[in-house]
């Protein structure tokens, strides 16, 4: 009865030294990596799933190694390689949708290759079952990257599709931004005023279209349509306190205009 009792007890006492035992290299590397002694972070979190391969926190040790390559220690290499252990090895994993687009924001990085795997690991994204607004995150840097990979039509056809599906005021400015600025890329800056003009109207000129406003403002520069560069920098200081960033921006900007006006005048 003792042998059995024995038999019977030992897996368990095993099972808790090792949680012990991998929780405590789990919470001493999180104190490295608080002292910014990132190398040493990322040595311990690779020795716990070296010596715990089965243990519940590995898949959060590779998160942050994978995250310290990233942020913190400058290896790309690194870093794809560890999110890529974890997406692979834990589908299941809290961490796996935070390990892909870590992945994918690596990859965007690295050149036109890298761009397209980037936009894969987007796609492959959103067919798996995401939350809403994971889905909608997802959706606007999968915009962002098609425009940065000259593949406009491709963005606003993803930017209106999430335009009819989004119920986020925050989501639906950064979405119609991004429609104009396609079009501004694609050289089309027609289409582009039109664009921000209309941005602007739908959100009553308000500060969740700054961004749009700015960079209307900013086409109207190079359009040489100074009045109406100056217009939406005055429209752009009303919606803000004279601390904020912007605030300067558009201050400085009405300044140098005003001072070219003049120049322009002399002339």
């Amino acid at each position: 009865m003792r042998r059995w009792l024995f038999l019977f007890i030992l897996p368990l006492l095993f099972s808790a030294c090792q949680q012990n035992g991998s929780q405590e290299m789990f919470e001493r590397a999180m104190r490295l990596w608080q002292e910014q002694k990132h190398e040493e972070a990322v040595q311990n979190f690779v020795a716990l799933t070296t010596a715990y391969p089965d243990d519940d926190l590995v898949d959060d040790a590779l998160f942050w190694v994978g995250n310290l390559y990233e942020h913190y220690l400058g290896n790309p290499d690194q870093a794809v390689r560890f999110y890529r252990t974890l997406s692979k090895n834990f589908d299941s994993s809290p961490y796996h949708h935070q390990s892909m687009t870590g992945l994918a924001r690596v990859y965007s990085d690295q050149g036109d290759d890298g761009r397209q795997k980037a936009l894969l690991i987007y796609q492959k994204l959103q067919q798996s079952k995401l939350k809403p607004k994971d889905y909608e995150i997802n959706q606007i840097r999968l915009s962002r990257l098609f425009i940065e990979a000259r593949q406009y039509s491709k963005a606003r056809i993803e930017l209106k599709r999430l335009i009819q599906t989004t119920k986020s005021q925050a989501i639906l400015p950064k979405a119609y931004h991004l429609i104009g600025q396609s079009y501004y890329m694609e050289g089309r800056l027609d289409l582009a005023e039109i664009a921000y003009l209309e941005i602007d109207r739908r959100f009553d000129f308000g500060r969740p279209t700054l961004a749009s406003a700015m960079s209307l403002a900013q086409l109207y520069e190079e359009m040489d349509q100074l009045q109406s560069a100056i217009s939406i920098y005055e429209s752009i200081i009303h919606r803000l306190e004279q601390r904020e960033v912007f605030y300067q921006l558009a201050s400085d900007r009405i300044i140098k205009l005003k001072s070219r006006q003049r120049q322009t005048s002399k002339s």
